[in-house]
């Protein structure tokens, strides 16, 4: 449920989560999608408690695989 909420009002989980629904490699279907999103949610708020950092949303899109330049004028 926290996953759902999650992707409906935060734009870096509604990112993640229309990148594992439409990524070329292996897509995700909607539910698995929101499964994989709700462990990274409790991996990053365990991290955030047991270490003490600061939440970053861009060290979490990290996940996401842009193309790079080479591959991108290869296309």
């Amino acid at each position: 449920m926290k996953a759902k909420s999650a992707v409906a009002r935060a734009e870096e989980f509604k990112e993640l989560h229309l990148y594992y629904t439409t990524r070329t490699d292996n897509p995700l279907k909607k539910m698995q999608s929101l499964i994989v999103i709700a462990c990274k949610l409790l991996r990053v708020i365990y991290t955030i408690l047991t270490k003490g950092t600061n939440y970053d949303p861009k060290k979490m899109l990290m996940d996401i695989r842009r193309p790079t330049k080479q591959e991108a004028l290869a296309a």
